[in-house]
């Protein structure tokens, strides 16, 4: 079996969980309008998926290391499929709704510790930056899906009708990885006595380091993706499906930046810290000029700020979890993945509804810009205290 087959798997299968994972925070609007939801209540679809996500995470990571990446990445896509179809059906309520958001993220947590693990375990080591930020690339994909493809779905009809859309999507999905992805017999297991016990590794000053900054590092994604459609129609009279528009060329310039980040670290010898530092200041930038964008701004303008905001703030997922991996004793890729996972939950679940609230209490979105831009300022001295393993 080729090791870009199961690549590819990797990359369907993680493309139709996060077309799910964001799928409801990307239709906002539309169920803001359908259960009056307030816009701090908005920032709460992330938080509860990614409450879920983060108490899935670990659960994850070692069902990837027990069962096999496979099992778990085909079973992730098929049970979103099941709870995109159950929430479109039974959702009639905000409080029907929310215990559903936190199943979903049960799901996405599946995703990102058995995709890392199966390239990470099919390719040599001096192309693992590469392929695993290629892997990474499911996660803009499927929010540039979700945003090319979801509102106008809910334009035509409603919203629930999207959410079936993306049961479809995940099942063809499923069915593409069994197709490509037939995992290897597991590796000759090592000695017990040079195998660390799980506190251990997890108290390794490195992945600890590592594992905290990613409390920092998806927060600007998911404001960008909870938020940019409203911020851009009520700071700017830019319609939704404009702001949906310019949502997907962020997410696609996310997913390429990621890809080539991870190419250049493999080119300069391995070493992931040096251009996540970079990328991380670089997000924090873009962040301030959207906090301070003068209202008659042209909208070619606003693009490309958004689009580089997009290929910086997007872009650390494929360094991050290379770095995690490279971190990782042999044999502990999915849980060490897994408890990275736990702090970028963390994160992802808590800076929506925060940005929310602060552009509530000061009637400005610019507040939440700033914020924002203190966050990354954060994550780059965490990064900045990593000692990386020599590669070579």
């Amino acid at each position: 079996m080729s090791p870009w087959s199961v690549l590819a798997a990797a990359m369907t299968a993680g493309t139709a969980v996060s077309l799910i994972g964001q799928a409801y925070p990307t239709l906002a609007p539309y169920i803001r309008t359908d259960l009056g939801l307030s816009l701090a209540a908005v920032g709460l679809l992330n938080t509860y998926i990614y409450l879920g996500t983060m108490l899935g995470s670990l659960p994850s990571g070692w069902l990837t290391d027990k069962l096999g990446s496979r099992t778990v990445m085909v079973a992730g896509a098929l049970a979103g499929a099941g709870l995109a179809i159950t929430i479109a059906l039974v959702a009639k309520s905000q409080w029907m709704f929310i215990p559903f958001l936190f199943l979903v993220g049960l799901v996405v947590a599946s995703a990102t510790p058995a995709g890392s693990q199966a390239v990470a375990q099919s390719f040599p080591p001096e192309r693992r930056g590469l392929v695993i930020g290629l892997r990474q690339m499911a996660v803009p994909l499927g929010g540039a899906l979700a945003a090319a493809l979801l509102p106008a779905v809910a334009h035509l009809t409603n919203w629930r009708w999207a959410s079936v859309v993306t049961a479809i999507i995940a099942v063809l999905a499923a069915l593409i990885a069994v197709r490509l992805y037939h995992e290897q017999p597991p590796r000759k297991p090592l000695p017990k006595s040079t195998f660390p016990g799980l506190g251990q590794v997890l108290r390794e000053r490195n992945i600890l380091l590592a594992a905290t900054a990613g409390v920092t590092l998806p927060t600007g994604q998911f404001v960008m993706i909870t938020y940019l459609i409203l911020f851009l129609k009520e700071r700017y009279g830019v319609p939704e499906l404009t702001g949906a528009a310019l949502l997907t060329a962020a997410q696609f310039a996310g997913a390429f930046s990621r890809v080539f980040w991870s190419w250049l670290s493999d080119r300069m010898g391995g070493q992931r810290k040096p251009l996540l530092v970079m990328m991380v200041g670089l997000a924090g930038i873009c962040a301030l000029v959207l906090a301070w964008l003068p209202p008659g701004t042209p909208l070619l303008l606003k693009a490309l700020i958004v689009v580089l905001y997009g290929a910086t703030a997007l872009g650390w997922q494929g360094l991050h979890f290379s770095l995690l991996t490279e971190l990782s004793p042999p044999g502990w890729e999915g849980r060490v993945v897994g408890f990275g996972l736990v702090f970028t939950s963390i994160g992802i679940a808590s800076a929506p509804p925060l940005f929310g609230l602060l552009v509530d209490f000061s009637n400005n979105y610019a507040l939440g810009w700033i914020a924002q831009a203190a966050v990354f300022g954060i994550g780059a001295l965490l990064l900045s205290s990593i000692v990386e393993k020599p590669h070579g």
